[in-house]
C-alpha cells in the first residue's frame, strides 16, 4: 500500500511538470536574440542592454596590439544601435528588432537574408573563416525548441507512465515468498562492472542536463558566475566520465552479449508482459536475461557506443565534419542521450522498487530461489541440472559470500581513477587548451620570441 501512495504523489507530481513543458513547448515559438557574447555578469545575457555597453569597449580595448599607440576608436552609432535598447534583456531584445524591422532600409546590413559568408583569418582551418552559416539557426531551433522541450516531454512522460504504473499496479509481488536460500546470480566482477558503468552514466547524464538546459533553467537563479563554473565543471565531467562508460559497456559486452542474443522465447515473454500486469497471470519462462532485460542490454550497448563516437566527434570538432555536420552530430547525440535517460529510469524503477527481490541480484549478487524460479525458469533449471555449479548461500545461517559494499565502491573506485586519469591525458595532450590554440597560431604568442614559438623550431 505504501508504494501505491508513493505512486500515486509521484504521479500528481510528475503530471504537473508534464503538463507545464507540454505548455511551454506548445507556446509562440521565442525571437532569436541577437547577441555579441557580452553578457556584463547578469542572471541571463543581456547584449541589448546599456550594462554590456562598458564591458564590450573594454573587451575592444583588450584587442589593441601591443604598442600600438592609435587610440581605439568609440563604438559606433551602428553599435549603439544594437546594444543600448531602452529596455534590457528579452523585452528590450524584442523591442530592439521591432525598432530595426521598422525601416528595412535603415537597418539592411542587420537584416539581410541569411546566406553563407566568408572572410579570410590567420588561424589554419576553413572553419575558422566563416563569418555567417544560416544553417546555424536551423540547429539553434533544434537545440533550443525541438530537443529541450522534447526531452522534457519524453523524460517527465516515462517518468510519469512508471508512476501511474506504481500507483495502480504496485511492487511485483514474490507470489511463493522468500525460501531463506538464494542462489548467484551475478560474480563480483559483473556487480563491480555494472556499478562502473551506473555510476559513470549518471555523471554523464547530470552534467549532460546541465550543458543542455543549464543557461536557460539554472543560470537564471544561480548567476552567471557561478553557473560559468558550473558549466566548466559539467563539460569536463562529462568528458572525463566517458572513458569509464565506455571500459563498463565493453566488459559488459564480453560477459554477456552470448546470453543477450535474441531467441523465440523472448516473444513468447513479451507478448506476456512479462506476467508483470498481475498476480495471477504466471511469469513466462526466461533464461539468465529475460526478453526486457535483453532489450535493455542492448540499448546500453548501442546506444552507448553511439554515443562514444559521437562525443569523439564533438572533443574533436570540424576533423573531418563543417558546421553542418557538427551540429548533426551534436543534435543526435543530445537526443540519443535523452533517450538513454529514458531508457535507465525504467531499468531503475524495475530493479529497485518495482519488483521485490530484484535489487538483491545486483547488490549482493545472489536472488531467493523462489524469485528464481518465477522469473527466470529455464535459467533456474539448468542450474538444477548442474548441481556442482550453484552457489547456494543460506542467509539465516551463513554471512555473505562477498561484502555489496566492496563491490559498489570497487566499481566507483575505477569509476573515478579512470576519469581523473582521463583529465590528466586530455591536459597532457592539451587536447582544446591555449597551447593547442598557440600551437596553431604563434603569431598570437604575447611576450615570446617569435623564433622560439613550435612551428619555427
Amino acid at each position: 500500500m505504501a508504494a501505491r501512495i508513493a505512486g500515486v504523489v509521484a504521479a500528481v507530481i510528475l503530471a504537473i511538470l508534464f503538463g507545464m513543458v507540454v505548455y511551454k513547448s506548445s507556446g509562440a515559438k521565442p525571437i532569436v536574440l541577437p547577441t555579441n557574447g557580452v553578457t556584463a555578469g547578469g542572471k541571463a545575457d543581456d547584449p541589448a542592454g546599456i550594462a554590456a555597453l562598458p564591458e564590450l569597449k573594454s573587451r575592444t580595448q583588450m584587442q589593441t596590439w601591443p604598442g600600438n599607440q592609435t587610440k581605439p576608436a568609440e563604438p559606433s552609432t551602428g553599435t549603439s544601435r544594437a546594444l543600448a535598447p531602452s529596455l534590457g534583456g528579452q523585452q528590450g531584445g524584442e523591442q530592439l528588432v521591432q525598432q530595426w524591422s521598422q525601416d528595412r532600409n535603415a537597418n539592411g546590413d542587420i537584416l539581410q537574408d541569411p546566406r553563407m559568408l566568408r572572410g579570410h583569418a590567420t588561424i589554419p582551418g576553413d572553419e575558422r573563416a566563416v563569418l555567417v552559416q544560416p544553417q546555424g539557426r536551423t540547429w539553434r531551433d533544434v537545440h533550443n525548441n525541438k530537443l529541450a522541450y522534447g526531452g522534457g516531454i519524453y523524460i517527465f512522460g516515462v517518468s510519469l507512465l512508471i508512476a501511474l504504473f506504481l500507483a495502480l499496479r504496485g511492487r511485483i509481488p514474490l507470489e511463493q515468498g522468500e525460501s531463506g536460500v538464494s542462489i548467484e546470480r551475478f560474480s563480483p566482477l559483473e556487480r563491480a562492472n555494472h556499478w562502473l558503468t551506473a555510476a559513470s552514466f549518471i555523471a554523464m547524464a547530470l552534467t549532460g542536463i546541465v550543458v543542455l538546459y543549464g543557461k536557460a533553467l539554472i543560470r537564471p537563479w544561480l548567476g552567471a558566475a557561478a553557473y560559468s563554473s558550473l558549466a566548466q565543471f559539467s563539460a569536463w565531467s562529462h568528458t572525463t566520465f566517458a572513458v569509464p562508460f565506455v571500459i563498463g559497456v565493453l566488459v559488459m559486452l564480453i560477459l554477456w552479449v552470448r546470453q543477450n542474443l535474441p531467441e523465440r522465447n523472448d516473444w513468447n515473454w513479451l507478448k506476456q508482459a512479462g506476467g508483470f500486469l498481475n498476480d495471477s497471470t504466471e511469469k513466462p519462462p526466461a533464461r539468465r536475461f529475460n526478453a526486457g532485460q535483453k532489450i535493455v542490454f542492448w540499448a546500453v550497448a548501442l546506444v552507448g557506443l553511439f554515443l562514444a563516437a559521437t562525443g569523439l566527434q564533438l572533443m574533436l570538432p570540424f576533423y573531418g565534419l563543417g558546421y553542418t555536420g557538427m551540429e548533426t552530430v551534436q543534435a543526435l547525440h543530445s537526443a540519443a542521450g535523452l533517450m538513454m535517460i529514458g531508457v535507465i529510469i525504467g531499468h531503475i524503477y524495475i530493479g529497485t522498487i518495482g519488483m521485490v527481490g530484484a535489487f538483491q541480484a545486483m547488490w549482493s549478487g545472489f536472488v531467493d530461489r523462489n524469485w528464481m524460479r518465477e522469473h527466470h525458469a529455464l535459467w533456474y533449471r539448468t542450474l538444477e541440472a548442474r548441481p556442482d555449479s550453484i552457489r547456494r548461500w543460506d542467509r539465516k545461517a551463513e554471512p555473505a559470500p562477498t561484502s555489496p559494499v566492496m563491490t559498489f565502491a570497487a566499481g566507483l573506485f575505477v569509476a573515478v581513477l579512470a576519469a581523473i586519469a582521463a583529465t590528466y591525458a586530455y591536459q597532457h595532450l592539451n587536447v582544446g587548451s591555449a597551447q593547442a590554440n598557440s600551437r596553431d597560431n604563434p603569431s598570437l604568442i604575447l611576450g615570446q620570441d617569435a623564433t622560439q614559438s613550435p612551428l619555427r623550431r
